[in-house]
């Protein structure tokens, strides 16, 4: 793998450079490809999560077996242990934006092939996970179509309004499904298909088409490929440092929304309690970081990744305090606005991947992430299965966490190695000179 630097700084310049401007959300939504694509992402996001909520609705209610309903929820996480990586390396031959059409018809197709009556479980159970293989590749596809639309800082703000706007998308869409599949499952199916079709159409009309930069003639076998993705995400310090945060942060931030439920109990306390714990959490997490990008400038941002790291560690650590119901709901809180620093982290990697090579390591990086948040959701309710006081169990993860996080961020790069790392990864058109003359001929090679 090549290693490519960033050109000398022009001698003959200005002797200080100019105040930094902050990008507003102004210059995201004034983007008519961003603001189509943030419309198109909440359609399908929220189609998504409506699609949960009503096969999971359907299963029961044809099967009446709770084990059912729950493995037909779990099976949207299951493509995300192997498969996701492999279908990461086949994003990356097409175009992103294409393959995001793609992913929104496939859905929509296979939402309708549910609608068909007296559907045998084992068959639905089949399709549900079809549905669900497509969602990391539309995630690899779409993370590159953003990287691609918007750059530099501005990618930061355009992330972060795309998970808050997402994650509104994503409690509707629960809320809706729930709505919707009480009434009539078979509707609420109905109305997904259609949003999957429409957030195909608006990123049909309005995103612009980029060809892959990789040629077909220098493919390999899609084995091969996927292995060199996750090759370059364990061998780039860059790239292995911060996803190793992401999912160190995940892993940590995930809990009291996972655990909610047995919070609520412990509390003695109901479904309203659950259900205030995981909304506060996912409000505080928009606040945050649509606060944290738009507010403080970037290079202010980047400095207080690493310290902010170890505030969602301390903050979980307080509920070994076994508060009351409001301090409860204080950490779920300080949880949310922990994750503020996801947007950056997210910039950092997207900006550090070249294209040609999004695709597989986006992918590497989800199923990471998926990993991370599943194994420490499973072993803190495993504990607390054990007897162990959910406050004690969740404060003795925090601890532990303030060790995950100290381990994964102590190589954190250096500013400049960041930078170069960004110009590695930059199109040619955006590289200084000097890094283009050293890149020449090796489009296909990932920075070191």
């Amino acid at each position: 793998m090549s290693q490519q630097h960033p050109g000398s700084p022009d001698p003959g310049g200005p002797a200080s450079p100019p105040a930094e401007r902050k990008p507003t959300f102004g210059d995201v939504f004034g983007n008519r490809e961003a603001a189509s694509f943030l419309a198109a992402y909440c359609l399908s996001s929220a189609g998504a999560m409506l699609n949960r909520v009503a096969v999971t609705f359907l299963v029961w209610s044809n099967t009446g077996s709770s084990a059912l309903a729950a493995a037909s929820f779990a099976i949207s996480f299951a493509p995300y242990l192997g498969l996701a990586q492999v279908l990461g390396a086949i994003v990356d031959r097409y175009s992103y934006r294409n393959v995001m059409i793609l992913c929104d018809l496939l859905r929509a197709g296979l939402v309708a092939l549910l609608l068909i009556p007296g559907m045998p479980v084992p068959a639905m159970m089949a399709v549900v996970f079809a549905i669900a293989a497509v969602q990391p590749a539309y995630s690899a596809a779409r993370t590159s179509t953003l990287a691609q639309i918007v750059t530099g800082d501005a990618l930061s703000v355009a992330i972060a309004l795309n998970l808050s706007a997402a994650g509104v998308a994503q409690i509707i869409g629960y809320l809706a499904g729930g709505l919707l599949a009480a009434i009539d499952p078979y509707t609420a199916l109905a109305i997904n298909a259609a949003m999957f079709v429409f957030s195909a159409f608006a990123i049909f009309v309005f995103v612009r088409h980029r060809p892959s930069v990789n040629k077909r003639e220098e493919r390999k076998h899609v084995l091969v490929e996927t292995g060199e993705g996750l090759k370059t995400l364990r061998d780039n310090r860059v790239l292995r440092t911060v996803s190793f945060s992401i999912w160190g942060l995940y892993a940590l931030a995930a809990v009291p929304e996972g655990v909610a439920v047995l919070w609520a109990v412990h509390l003695g306390r109901g479904s309203v309690t659950q259900g205030s714990i995981m909304a506060v959490d996912a409000a505080a997490t928009i606040v945050g970081m649509l606060l944290f990008t738009r507010f403080v400038p970037s290079s202010l941002r980047d400095k207080l990744i690493r310290p902010l790291a170890f505030a969602a560690p301390l903050v979980l650590a307080t509920a070994l305090l076994d508060p009351p119901l409001a301090g409860v709901i204080l950490i779920a809180i300080g949880i949310g606005l922990s994750t503020a620093i996801m947007a950056p982290m997210n910039a950092t990697l997207a900006q550090c991947i070249p294209d040609g090579w999004r695709g597989r390591i986006v992918s590497a990086v989800n199923g990471g992430l998926q990993l991370s948040q599943g194994v420490a959701i499973a072993a803190v309710g495993f504990v607390a299965e054990l007897g162990v006081p959910v406050p004690y169990v969740v404060g003795v993860w925090g601890l532990l966490g303030l060790g995950i996080m100290a381990l994964v961020t102590r190589n954190w790069p250096s500013a400049e190695e960041i930078e170069r790392a960004k110009a590695a990864a930059a199109p040619p058109a955006q590289r200084s000179p000097e890094a283009s003359t050293r890149s020449s001929g090796q489009a296909s090679t990932p920075p070191a």
